[in-house]
């Protein structure tokens, strides 16, 4: 698989190289949306590396998720641990589960139980897994964006997690013990 760059035990290899080729999804058509991906990045990069997180999201994470065919709810509070934090997206399989999900936001348990992912964006290609040193970008909430996506994911008891620097994207799963990411989109 091009582009593959670690597999921290979420998929097996034999699984990514011999039986998920051979899966339905894998032989949709994905040549317009992968253009549409390329055409955006080509927009933006002179750009990306002055923004911060804000400016990240919205010029180009957002954009993407729309074309991977994601709704999304930014913000959506999380109590769990004990504080208050707020993942970046709650993501959705369709727009009617999102506009279902506005209803059940003072109902954190239930909101959740209808979140397809958890996704968690970082200013272009800051580090997913170490504190960042000394950028200004950073100054606010200086904290190990792995270690962020997974306290989301085990907060609010959503299965799967997506964390980005918009060049980097890694799919993480919570198991009943440790954490598993792929880290193969970049």
């Amino acid at each position: 698989m091009s582009g593959q760059t670690g597999n921290k035990p979420l998929f097996s290899q034999h699984y990514l190289e011999h039986r998920l080729p051979d899966s339905p999804e894998w032989q949709e058509d994905v040549s317009g949306a992968f253009s549409r991906l390329e055409s955006l990045y080509q927009q933006k990069k002179a750009i990306l590396p002055t923004l911060n997180e804000a400016q990240t999201e919205a010029e180009l994470i957002q954009p993407i998720l729309e074309i991977l065919g994601f709704s999304y709810i930014p913000q959506v509070s999380s109590r769990g641990k004990g504080r208050s934090e707020r993942p970046d997206y709650a993501l959705f399989a369709t727009e009617n589960d999102r506009y279902q999900a506005y209803a059940l936001q003072n109902n954190e348990r239930a909101f959740y139980r209808q979140v397809l992912a958890i996704a968690e964006a970082k200013y272009w290609q800051r580090s997913l897994s170490d504190v960042s040193k000394n950028d200004q970008r950073d100054i606010w909430k200086n904290s190990n964006p792995s270690f962020q996506i997974t306290n989301y994911l085990t907060g609010t008891g959503v299965d799967w997690g997506i964390l980005t620097n918009g060049r980097e994207w890694r799919l993480s799963k919570i198991w009943v013990k440790t954490p598993s990411f792929y880290d193969g989109f970049s």
